[in-house]
């Protein structure tokens, strides 16, 4: 099992914003990632936009920013402490 934070990005007309999060996967990390991505605002498959590099979720284009792998010590750490993350 490999730990990570990611972050979500999320552009919303003239606003951008972004998300951490923490994930835990035996897979691919990318996989994983692209995953929350769609399922964070109710996408389907079928929002994907590939020339923009999201999904789209009515108005707001959802997509992966980046993440990085962590020390299991700092995921627990992390996931214990912080109730949004």
């Amino acid at each position: 099992m490999k730990y990570y934070i990611g972050r979500i990005g999320e552009r919303n007309g003239d606003f951008e914003y972004d998300t951490h999060y923490l994930f835990s996967t035996k897979g691919s990390a990318d996989k994983h990632a692209m995953k929350v991505a769609k399922d964070w605002r109710g996408s389907t498959s079928g929002d994907w936009d590939k020339d923009a590099g999201g999904y789209w979720a009515d108005c707001s284009l959802v997509y992966v920013l980046d993440y990085q792998e962590i020390p299991k010590e700092d995921f627990d750490v992390m996931k214990k402490y912080l109730a949004v993350l």
